[in-house]
């Protein structure tokens, strides 16, 4: 039996990552999903919730593992969710157990200085003894060869979305419309955006659509940027939808605009599943130069992470770019489609 430890039916992009995957296994697999108040969806049959995130308490996870003969696990893993000295113990016991694990890192770069539980060095016993260890980037593997990680690792890109049958978008106004979109987080440049926006307003560009949720956890970010878009008297041309849409209506609001742009500040993350939305509406993409975008191939890269940088790359951007970087997203999407990482995935596990 197949077990699968992730977050689940919350807004997180792991929780929407592993419902792709799951999607298209050959057999659905348990799911041992973390314990969360601010769930999107009710358990159905073969789904618990029996972990708790920021703990080193696994018995109950443990528990269902042995009730249900989970002999093979998946394990989808974030430091925000389970710090790396947890990580390694909950590794070294599912080892004991003869429990063939294999662990999907969304993050291999968290190395703090003064929390050294959260270093990912602090899992290195743990993760030589998985069977099959993922990662989204050739970055990543170079990153764990050095530490010693080389004959579990593999490097399976991250899925893209199928663009809708029938699209749904949103109702945009007229114009030339840069978007952007992810979750309402300081770190993602969403501010700087606004004030970049603000500058080249009527040159070439004339709307900005924001499609950035708030989980919850992002009033004072949303505060944020609504006071800016009022301060800088851009009320009749950025629209700020902060809601959580649907996959389909998001893509198709995205495959509206004429270029999507990602200014994040800095991250950790290995890949971005925001990027993968827009490169499933088929559009153009602008980023800034980080380790994250570093796979999308095609991708418009930006001079640097501030207002001004990512002002002056907008007005760079010329048609024959955005046409070149059309091309290459359609190839991006066609290569990556969720199906078939699905089925990277289903090979490593039935080996």
């Amino acid at each position: 039996m197949l077990g699968w430890m992730t977050t689940w039916k919350v807004k997180c992009g792991i929780a929407t990552y592993s419902s792709h995957l799951i999607k298209h296994l050959k057999e659905p697999p348990l799911i041992l999903a973390a314990k969360d108040e601010k769930s999107i969806g009710g358990l159905e049959a073969g789904e618990f919730r029996c972990w708790e995130k920021n703990s080193s308490d696994f018995s109950e996870f443990i528990d269902v593992i042995k009730q249900n003969e989970i002999t093979k696990l998946m394990i989808q893993h974030h430091p925000g969710q389970i710090i790396f000295d947890d990580l390694n113990g909950l590794l070294l016991s599912l080892h004991e157990l003869g429990v063939e694990t294999s662990i999907t890192l969304h993050n291999t770069r968290e190395r703090p200085l003064i929390y050294r539980k959260n270093r990912i060095d602090r899992a290195i016993p743990g993760l030589i003894n998985c069977t099959n260890v993922i990662v989204h980037s050739n970055h990543d593997m170079n990153r764990l060869s050095k530490m010693g990680i080389s004959e579990n690792i593999h490097m399976i890109p991250h899925g893209i979305y199928a663009k809708p049958e029938e699209l749904v978008p949103l109702n945009l106004p007229e114009g030339r419309r840069i978007a952007t979109f992810g979750f309402l987080l300081p770190n993602k440049g969403f501010r700087e955006l606004i004030v970049a926006f603000s500058r080249i307003k009527d040159t070439r560009w004339d709307k900005l659509v924001m499609l950035c949720a708030n989980r919850g956890d992002s009033d004072r970010e949303l505060l944020a940027c609504n006071s800016l878009i009022s301060k800088l008297d851009l009320e009749n041309d950025v629209i700020l939808n902060s809601e959580f849409l649907d996959d389909d209506v998001a893509i198709s609001t995205l495959s509206e605009c004429d270029l999507v742009v990602f200014p994040y500040q800095k991250t950790k993350e290995s890949a971005s599943g925001a990027a993968r939305m827009a490169i499933a509406a088929g559009v153009p993409i602008a980023v800034t130069p980080l380790e994250i975008f570093s796979d999308l191939e095609g991708a418009i890269e930006l001079p640097g992470i501030t207002s001004e940088d990512i002002s002056r790359g907008l007005c760079q951007i010329s048609d024959e770019d955005l046409e070149r970087s059309r091309d290459y997203i359609t190839k991006l999407s066609d290569m990556y489609q969720w199906r078939k990482v699905s089925r990277m995935y289903q090979e490593l596990i039935a080996n």
